[in-house]
């Protein structure tokens, strides 16, 4: 990838869904982009809003449509002079594309980015999913991999329930060994069902794993890192 050799297009990250998810993505585009030196790097702006309601109550259970904050946060950032607006939250993208439509910036999918890396990187068999229960009701990946001529392995009820438990405990700032094997046995399952490769649909899941993707049952496609470099390649203005 080609360096950054004068001032990048303004970055504009909507976060704080959740506050870690928002700092493991800064930190993986800083990773990502081939800079020597400060100056090399992205210029970016970030709008964190943590109070922005929980997606899974309004996709699943009728609760307060956050669409009124991303508007908001979506302001902050064109009045700061974003050029391109990103979003480290999967979940969140039910309402993105609505909310995007006719705004004078350049919007980046998390879904697409994502989609177009399964599409370069995956092996044989079924895409193993692990989203949220919102993510999951709101179809989103399903559609754009069933777009993409990709079939889905999805967690069995009891294994959805524990891959729900170990995000809320990554958003309560809680680590160690316990979850990553409560993960690796989420993993191993969609394993059996055929998958080769899974996406990590959910940026807290994101924060959790790392790593070589040898170290697990099947090929990790981190979308947080999909991401970034689409974020880095769009952001450099000659390329």
């Amino acid at each position: 990838m080609q360096a950054v050799t004068e001032p990048s297009r303004l970055v504009g990250i909507l976060g704080g869904m959740g506050p870690s998810a928002t700092a493991d993505f800064y930190t993986k585009l800083i990773a990502h982009t081939p800079a020597s030196v400060d100056q090399e790097h992205l210029r970016v702006v970030i709008w964190a809003d943590p109070t922005v309601p929980n997606r899974q109550e309004a996709i699943l259970a009728g609760g307060p449509d956050p669409s009124p904050w991303l508007e908001a946060g979506l302001g902050q950032l064109i009045r700061c002079g974003a050029e391109i607006i990103v979003v480290p939250c999967n979940t969140v993208h039910k309402y993105l594309p609505r909310i995007m439509d006719g705004k004078p910036t350049e919007f980046i999918s998390i879904i697409e980015t994502t989609i177009g890396a399964v599409q370069r990187h995956a092996v044989d068999g079924p895409i193993g999913l692990l989203a949220t229960d919102g993510a999951l009701s709101a179809g989103i990946y399903q559609e754009a991999l069933g777009d993409a001529g990709f079939g889905v392995a999805l967690p069995s009820p009891e294994e959805q329930a524990l891959l729900m438990e170990v995000v809320h405990r990554v958003k309560a700032g809680l680590s160690g060994p316990t979850l990553l094997q409560d993960m690796y046995s989420v993993l191993a399952s969609l394993e059996r069902q055929g998958a080769r490769t899974a996406i990590l649909g959910c940026t807290e899941l994101s924060t959790l794993l790392a790593g070589d993707s040898d170290d697990y049952p099947v090929k990790l496609i981190d979308p947080a890192v999909e991401l970034a470099l689409a974020t880095i390649s769009r952001a450099i203005k000659h390329t």
